[in-house]
């Protein structure tokens, strides 16, 4: 059983109160007592409370961070960062994994606020949900959250430029009958995705035809499954611009399982660039979001949050993007130069 402060005081025969003072580096007691009194903490093994500090000292240099799954190699390397930058400023993480449940999440607001966390970084399981934020307390800042959250930070790639630039990689390949197969239709991020991949189409003169796009969950089995539907659907499909890396999988197990080639008979392009992309057996092309990077940063503009309200100041909102890229490997052919 761990000692508390009561037990430092009886072994030293002094007052509680002057323990405190001393492990808190508070006035009121001597040196000498001070340096004796951290000395049999320690032998002690007495560790301090750091939610019980933090409700006198009005912090607990502790994070709360909700994501809706570990599995996906994107939430992965943002927890990654987020960790990282959190234990080099001296802070400490609160992990919660929601599993895309509603419930989960609210439960999650709900325990990590009593925990006494200093700020919150969210993904939330349905974008579209405005009241959600309504109910935290604390700094919050939110991945992916500002098409309903404007009253809220939100650090993400520049999405609808990722679908743009998407676009064009394969309009400059050759295809033109492009079908999109993409996660749940709330999610902000196929939103802005399809907007973008959309628009390029538009500007390059050519109409895409929105029937050839398909939702569901952002897995592998989504992607198959979807993959399958848009073929019996739309036969002559030459290319598919999918939701992320996870659904492209998908896709070309579909098209492995129908003797189609990627790159060759179909053109396949995912989002994200997750390590297994860059395999020699897969060679997806996609596109690159900065995932450890949108990690650091919200941990760093949360911290910066908590300080400016620390310091009684307002915070303002920011909308915080990313720069996407091309990683053109062997699932589309080549582009064609002018």
């Amino acid at each position: 059983m761990q000692p508390t402060i009561k037990d430092i005081a009886k072994e030293l025969d002094i007052n509680f109160s002057s323990v405190s003072r001393a492990l808190n580096n508070k006035p009121g007691v001597s040196e000498e007592t001070r340096k004796l009194v951290i000395k049999t903490a320690a032998g002690m093994g007495y560790k301090p409370n750091s939610i019980a500090r933090g409700l006198v000292n009005r912090s607990t240099k502790t994070i709360g961070v909700i994501l809706p799954d570990i599995i996906n190699p994107v939430f992965g390397a943002i927890a990654t960062g987020i960790i990282d930058t959190a234990n080099a400023n001296d802070y400490d993480i609160f992990l919660c994994i929601s599993n895309w449940s509603n419930k989960k999440e609210r439960d999650y607001i709900h325990t990590i606020q009593q925990k006494q966390v200093d700020g919150l970084i969210i993904k939330t399981v349905d974008d579209s949900n405005q009241k959600l934020f309504k109910d935290i307390q604390v700094p919050v800042i939110g991945h992916e959250s500002w098409s309903t959250n404007i009253n809220y930070t939100s650090v993400s790639t520049d999405n609808e430029k990722g679908g743009y630039i998407a676009a064009k990689h394969l309009i400059n390949c050759g295809y033109r009958k492009t079908g999109i197969i993409e996660g749940p239709i709330y999610a902000s991020a196929g939103v802005y995705r399809r907007k973008g991949f959309i628009q390029g189409f538009r500007d390059s003169g050519l109409e895409f035809d929105e029937n050839r796009i398909f939702s569901n969950k952002y897995d592998i089995e989504s992607g198959y499954s979807l993959a399958r539907e848009l073929f019996n659907s739309y036969p002559d499909t030459d290319s598919i611009f999918n939701g992320n890396d996870f659904m492209a999988l998908g896709t070309l197990k579909y098209l492995e399982e129908n003797n189609l080639k990627p790159g060759k008979d179909v053109g396949v392009i995912g989002f994200d660039n997750i390590g297994m992309a860059g395999l020699p057996q897969i060679k997806l092309t996609t596109i690159k979001q900065p995932k450890y990077s949108i990690g650091r940063i919200m941990i760093n503009v949360l911290l910066d949050e908590i300080a400016i309200k620390n310091q009684g100041n307002e915070n303002f909102p920011q909308r915080i993007m990313l720069e996407p890229k091309l990683i053109h490997r062997g699932t589309t052919c080549r582009q064609k130069t002018a």
